[in-house]
C-alpha cells in the first residue's frame, strides 16, 4: 500500500506542476482556447469528483461488510465460550487471551487500512483542488482578456 501512496504522491507533484505550466502558459492564449480549456477543466473535476464518491461510497460499504462479519463472528465466540465455561474455565481464559489478540491485531490492520484510505482520499481532494485553481486562474485571465479587450475597442 505505501507503494501505491508514494505513486499518488508523484502523481499529484506531476499535477502540480502540469497546472503550473498551463497557468504560465495561459497568458499568452486567446479567450476562445482558455474558454476551451476552462470547460474541459469543469468536465474533469466534475468526473473526479463522482470518481471519489463512488470511492468513498464503496470503501464504507466495504467497512460496514467488515464490521459486520467481525460483529458475527465475536458473537459466536462469545457463544462457544459460555457453552464451555463450566467445564473448560482454564481454556476459557486462553481462549478470551488469545481472541483479544486477534481483535487487536485486526484493529490495527483497519487502522492501516483507514490511514492509507484517508491519505488516498487527501490526494484526490488535493487534485480536485488543484483542478479549481486552475480552472479560477484561467477564468480570470480570460476575465482579463474581455476586460482589456473592451478598453480596446
Amino acid at each position: 500500500m505505501s507503494q501505491k501512496l508514494s505513486e499518488s504522491l508523484a502523481s499529484l507533484s506531476q499535477k502540480a506542476k502540469s497546472v503550473e505550466d498551463k497557468i504560465a502558459h495561459a497568458s499568452s492564449e486567446n479567450k476562445e482556447k482558455i474558454d476551451a480549456e476552462i470547460a474541459e477543466l469543469k468536465a474533469k473535476a466534475e468526473a473526479k469528483q463522482n470518481e471519489f464518491v463512488a470511492k468513498a461510497d464503496a470503501a464504507k460499504a466495504n467497512a460496514d461488510a467488515k464490521y459486520n462479519e467481525g460483529k458475527d463472528a465475536f458473537q459466536e465466540k462469545i457463544a462457544q465460550l459460555k457453552a464451555q465455561a463450566a467445564a473448560k474455565k482454564v481454556e476459557r481464559e486462553i481462549k478470551k487471551a488469545y481472541n483479544e489478540h486477534n481483535r487487536e491485531v485486526k484493529s490495527a490492520e483497519a487502522d492501516y487500512e483507514n490511514a492509507v484510505a484517508y491519505a488516498e482520499n487527501s490526494i484526490d481532494w488535493a487534485i480536485i483542488a488543484l483542478n479549481e485553481v486552475e480552472e479560477a486562474t484561467l477564468e480570470a485571465i480570460s476575465a482579463k482578456l474581455t476586460l482589456e479587450a473592451i478598453k480596446n475597442s
